[in-house]
């Protein structure tokens, strides 16, 4: 499927039982020739804060807050997204299943 996929950052992605995860923030993608595959999604309040700490003053802060666990970045492989409705992503596993981001 071809995506633009920057018409889903931002967008509330919820699991497979209707709860809410969070937002599509980020993606983590492979390039392939000319084109450019995901990976996975980086899901989440402070997903935002993960890609704002390439900036020198937010990454020791968003350090301290992943180890105290502030912070809820979940990291989604591609092949439990279901965008079959890119307007209302879901997931096809439960928000208890999902694994923090590294």
């Amino acid at each position: 499927m071809d995506l633009n996929v920057e018409l889903l950052v931002g967008t509330t992605v919820y699991d497979a039982n209707g709860e809410k995860v969070g937002r599509i923030e980020e993606f983590r993608v492979e390039q392939d020739g000319k084109s450019c595959r995901i990976e996975s999604y980086l899901i989440g309040a402070s997903a935002l804060v993960e890609r704002m700490s390439a900036w020198t003053l937010v990454r020791p802060i968003a350090r301290g807050l992943r180890s105290r666990h502030v912070l809820s970045i979940y990291e989604v492989p591609w092949q439990d997204m279901d965008l079959s409705d890119p307007k209302r992503p879901r997931l096809k596993i439960a928000k208890s299943d999902l694994r923090h981001a590294r």
